[in-house]
């Protein structure tokens, strides 16, 4: 349905964005192609209550790795599995040097972001912090759930290295995915959409 302005014809938004597209016609069809996907990404987990689209989409696709055979295994549930791919990410970002160097808002966002980009910025916010609060949470036993969940190292192998019984191990990561969870859901609850959309306003 066409957009109209006050007038009835098309608003000046409207046909900005038209004259772009007639510019730029490839640019526009990869745009809608990007939007598609993402709305077809959004449909396929609105159903997930923990974690974030792109969470659970990457761990679907994950090879079959420790943690995803542990999964197939029945020993981690489905949100469990996407509890362990948000640490992975959130490691990773640290591991590529960025790290987290402050909690605030205004300098760890790119305000010239907007729409899905937006969110995503805020998605990186809520896992770095929560990533940084679980680490500190975790103490040297993070160690042991890293080896599993990032580097990939098989759970009876990580707990043999540490001479521990595997039963405890298995105990020891289930208790982490799920001291991740609880951190991350604060997170979230403190750093809002609009906590973000205010940081940005003020730099603007």
């Amino acid at each position: 349905m066409q957009v109209t302005g006050k007038t009835g014809g098309p608003s000046a938004a409207e046909l900005g964005r038209l004259e772009w597209a007639q510019r730029h016609p490839a640019r526009a069809k990869e745009e809608r192609g990007f939007r598609k996907a993402r709305a077809e990404l959004l449909d396929r987990w609105h159903h997930k209550n923990e974690g974030t689209p792109e969470t659970h989409e990457a761990h679907r696709r994950r090879r079959a790795g420790a943690i995803a055979r542990l999964h197939a295994s029945g020993y981690l549930t489905d949100d469990e599995l996407a509890w362990s791919q948000e640490i992975a990410a959130a490691a990773a970002l640290v591991m590529a040097d960025a790290t987290v160097r402050t909690c605030s808002l205004e300098t760890r966002i790119d305000v010239s972001r907007h729409g899905d980009a937006f969110f995503e910025a805020l998605g990186a916010v809520w896992n770095e912090m929560a990533y940084s609060r679980w680490r500190a949470a975790m103490g040297p036993d993070a160690a042991m759930v890293l080896d599993i969940v990032v580097h990939d190292v098989g759970l009876v192998r990580a707990a043999g290295q540490r001479g521990m019984p595997v039963r405890r191990a298995r105990k020891m990561l289930v208790d982490a995915l799920h001291l991740w969870m609880r951190i991350h859901a604060g997170v979230r609850r403190e750093v809002s959409a609009a906590d973000l959309a205010a940081a940005q306003a003020g730099l603007s």
